[in-house]
């Protein structure tokens, strides 16, 4: 794997970004279509709204619920809900794309954090002290770009696979008519 090969400080979270907690609207508020997504405790948002709290090119970690821990790096302006942390990079030194994917990488490490058996969750403070390794801005950015590469291969891959299901579908379809 690319990251334990690659040297560079390690440095707490807490001294690359702010973890903020998002806010809780009412379920009521929801609905099924809109503008904004809101994004809760889970991995896909919980509904739309007409607003949102927190721009576009943001990270974000579940912090509550069986899914927390999950790390999602959100391209669009959305609502962050009171079960939802929000990472704004402080560090001029830290590209976001990296740190997203470095986070991803360790994902099973942060779901390792969580506290409570009725309703998990991640305490802000030890999400705080999750330790991330940073190297130097040239070397992120090219992680930052053999990930970006193959995120798009995947997608590609996705899409052909779901083409060739589709005429397999049709296919067997008129086989039997």
């Amino acid at each position: 794997m690319i990251f334990p090969s690659i040297e560079g400080s390690i440095l707490p979270l807490k001294a690359i970004v702010s973890i903020e907690k998002g806010q809780q609207i009412n379920g009521m508020s929801l609905a099924k279509t809109g503008k904004y997504y809101y994004l809760n405790g889970g991995i896909a948002p919980s509904g739309y709204i007409d607003d949102y709290n927190t721009s576009e090119e943001t990270i974000s970690i579940s912090e509550g619920g069986n899914s927390c821990g999950f790390v999602s790096y959100n391209l669009q302006k959305f609502w962050s809900g009171g079960h939802c942390y929000t990472l704004k990079i402080m560090a001029e030194q830290c590209r976001s794309k990296y740190l997203f994917f470095y986070l991803k990488y360790k994902e099973k490490d942060i779901m390792q954090l969580r506290v409570g058996s009725g309703l998990p969750n991640i305490q802000k403070k030890s999400l705080e002290n999750f330790n991330v390794k940073l190297p130097n801005y040239k070397k992120q950015c090219f992680v930052e770009r053999v990930f970006e590469v193959v995120t798009a291969k995947k997608e590609i891959e996705n899409a052909l696979l779901e083409r060739f299901q589709s005429q397999k579908k049709f296919l067997l379809s008129k086989m039997f008519i």
